[in-house]
């Protein structure tokens, strides 16, 4: 099972690496990222503002990542940082009114990608696919000590 896995772990990253590089050649036209639109997503469902930490935890990066990704988004227009209230020291990041539209238009451009890419798959071998992806999703965000190893 472990050449099965390590197969898997291989395609898994070799296929995630694409997609971002199809994703990202995509997205240039809006003078955007993979890694833009994903903070743009993550801070929609929070109209009220999340820490730059916290960003960066739900996102899976470090905060130096987010930092340079907030650093470019908020030169375009689309968030505004702050101080937090309770907590000068942490920036509260927000969207701008105008980046709504932003993600309308980045929405397109993936659902025009997610149908050139899948159009031809089987649902049903989609929807185990995304079973597994999950699964796979959680246990690697449950890892202790420096060996990584999944609780």
């Amino acid at each position: 099972m472990s050449e099965l896995g390590l197969s898997v772990a291989h395609a898994v990253t070799l296929a995630s690496r694409r997609w971002r590089t199809r994703l990202n050649e995509r997205l240039k036209s809006l003078g955007q990222t993979e890694s833009r639109i994903a903070a743009l997503q993550e801070l929609a469902a929070f109209p009220n503002g999340l820490p730059q930490r916290q960003l960066a935890r739900r996102l899976g990066v470090e905060e130096p990542t987010v930092v340079r990704v907030i650093d470019a988004l908020e030169h375009q227009g689309w968030v505004r940082r702050h101080a937090h209230k309770l907590d000068r020291r942490s920036k509260l990041v927000q969207l701008t009114a105008e980046a709504p539209e932003m993600l309308e238009k980045a929405g397109e451009v993936l659902a025009d990608m997610s149908h050139d890419a899948f159009s031809n798959l089987d649902p049903q071998e989609l929807a185990t696919c995304l079973k597994v992806l999950n699964t796979l999703s959680e246990r690697l965000g449950q890892v202790d000590g420096p060996a990584g190893r999944p609780r």
